[in-house]
Formats: structure tokens, C-alpha cells, sequence
């Protein structure tokens, strides 16, 4: 698992509202999810920003559990 940090620079997206979504997990669920729910975060991060937004605003889902996992929690 990559260093927080690190993440936050990763956070940063092409628009403001992937920015936001992915601040907030990282900000207040990053740290105390299980090892599987942050490699998914960590996952989402390496998709590309359209893929990434349409997966957030629920036009699709993901073939991986835990990356719908961590949608859910940033859609809570």
C-alpha cells in the first residue's frame, strides 16, 4: 500500500469534482479500511478520469467488489 502522501498527490484529477470524491476517501476512510479496500482505492486511482467519474456518479460498476465497496463508502 502506497504512502498517504503519496496518494494525495494521485488524488488530484483532471476535474474538481473527482478531486473532491477522492480527497474525501482518502481523508477520512483511507487509513481505517481493510488492506483489500485501500489496494481497490489505489486501483480506482490509475483509471482514467472518465471511467473513474462514471463509476462515482453510478452509470456503471465495477467488475471488482471492493472498488464498489469504496464507491459506496464515497457515495455515503
Amino acid at each position: 500500500m502506497e504512502n498517504p502522501n503519496k496518494l494525495l498527490w494521485r488524488c488530484r484529477r483532471g476535474t474538481k469534482e473527482l478531486d473532491m470524491l477522492t480527497r474525501k476517501f482518502l481523508d477520512t476512510h483511507y487509513l481505517n479500511v481493510d488492506p483489500e479496500l485501500k489496494r481497490a482505492f489505489e486501483s480506482m486511482l490509475d483509471m482514467q478520469d472518465t471511467e473513474l467519474y462514471a463509476l462515482l456518479i453510478g452509470n456503471q460498476t465495477s467488475h471488482d467488489h471492493n472498488i464498489n465497496k469504496v464507491i459506496q463508502i464515497i457515495q455515503d
